[in-house]
């Protein structure tokens, strides 16, 4: 007996992977499929503090869904980096910044150059370098640009 090919994909679990997973798959696979979530009425919202990360972009753009226009019907925020305070004992602060640290020089990664000058101690911690982190320390923000054909400055 020959096996038919997958017709149905059924997700079991709502929240924000399942609906995510779904939106993901119909965008992907553009109708080829039937995707159906299935989730209890008996089962409520956890809340566990979910965090969105950089690969949201990725995952909007892949879904179809304009970055700004989300912000503004959601109310939303960009977010620049995570401070974990208290995290390995009292009094600890750490505060990871999403972007690029540092700036490449021609061919070789800054991070080359700042292991060498920390090795010779002339350079500050890593995360020093990350404007990210400098950024939300300064409560400041200015979306991302990019250049168009050009040339000119395009704000995203």
């Amino acid at each position: 007996m020959q096996n038919p090919l997958i017709q149905k994909i059924v997700i079991v679990g709502g929240g924000t992977a399942g609906w995510m997973t779904a939106t993901a798959l119909a965008s992907v696979l553009r109708g080829k499929y039937n995707i159906r979530l299935v989730e209890s009425d008996e089962i409520g919202i956890v809340g566990v503090g979910e965090a969105t990360i950089p690969m949201i972009q990725r995952f909007n753009k892949v879904a179809g869904i304009d970055e700004n226009e989300f912000l503004k019907a959601t109310y939303g925020t960009f977010k620049l980096a995570i401070e974990f305070v208290n995290w390995g004992q009292v009094g600890d602060r750490y505060m990871h910044g999403f972007g690029p640290i540092g700036q490449d020089l021609w061919t070789v990664p800054f991070e080359q150059y700042w292991h060498k000058m920390r090795a010779a101690g002339k350079a500050a911690d890593l995360g020093s370098y990350a404007i990210t982190r400098a950024a939300a320390r300064a409560n400041k923000f200015m979306p991302h640009r990019r250049q168009n054909h050009a040339g000119l400055a395009t704000r995203q």
